[in-house]
């Protein structure tokens, strides 16, 4: 689906720089610091498509389609309760702040976000708060407004393209190049090693059933487009912040 009008932007990001700028560890806490945005924001477009899939709400009233119900529900349970490295269950989440935490990245902004918000409920003003850089701040506001306000069709299009799609080639990327090895940061590869499995193997073609059936009309077909792009252009600006920081911190050194 949209394989021509996306192959373009697909390309970009594929072949972005920050992959090949990342090769220490100092490089991986800086990354680290900064995505871990990206997947706290992701379990909103998730929600929201379990939301409009299935019954959230009592009493339960049956769903209309249950093909696209457990497909959903197959993708939070994985996303929001997977079993961890240790072999209980964690939210990938937790898996992610467990992987810093392993390689030392600093978790401030991150804690003192989800600190803010869970007692505020201001997106702006808990990333203010957070002192987040700007760019991360657009990538996450961008995510959550489309998780709001987008159409389903729309939705569905930037958690696959945006998400489930590019996620398992970036993050086999970034396990080649970044110069840690299993033994010496078993979670993070486990982070790493286990989407690029769920992504590519389940949550992508499932995301993909979801996003067909949803698109029945020319003018559907059209705004979800737009939703990709849009979604893989914030990815892109995302990683030009974020390799500009690592330039800086090079050239600093």
């Amino acid at each position: 689906m949209f394989e021509k009008e996306l192959g373009p932007y697909q390309d970009r990001l594929a072949q972005h720089p920050l992959y090949g700028a990342i090769r220490s560890v100092e490089h991986v806490r800086l990354f680290m610091s900064h995505h871990v945005f990206a997947v706290w924001d992701f379990m909103s477009l998730a929600k929201r498509l379990q939301r409009d899939f299935t019954c959230v709400e009592l009493p339960w009233i049956p769903v209309q389609n249950e093909d696209s119900a457990r497909l959903i529900n197959e993708i939070i349970t994985g996303e929001e309760s997977d079993i961890g490295h240790d072999g209980r269950p964690a939210s990938h989440f937790c898996l992610y702040l467990d992987a810093m935490a392993e390689v030392s990245a600093p978790t401030e902004r991150i804690d003192t976000f989800i600190n803010q918000f869970t007692h505020s409920f201001s997106l702006g003003k808990a990333l203010s708060q957070a002192r987040v850089p700007a760019y991360v701040q657009t990538f996450v506001k961008h995510t959550i407004k489309t998780a709001r306000k987008g159409s389903t069709a729309e939705v569905a299009s930037s958690f696959l393209f945006g998400r489930e799609d590019p996620i398992p080639e970036m993050f086999q990327t970034l396990l080649e190049r970044w110069g840690l090895n299993t033994n010496q940061a078993p979670k993070l590869a486990y982070y790493l090693n286990r989407h690029i499995e769920v992504d590519s193997g389940d949550h992508g073609p499932g995301a993909q059933k979801i996003l067909s059936r949803l698109i029945t009309t020319p003018d559907q077909r059209e705004k979800a487009l737009k939703a990709a792009i849009d979604a893989i252009e914030h990815r892109i600006k995302l990683w030009n912040g974020i390799y500009g920081e690592i330039k800086k911190s090079d050239a600093g050194a």
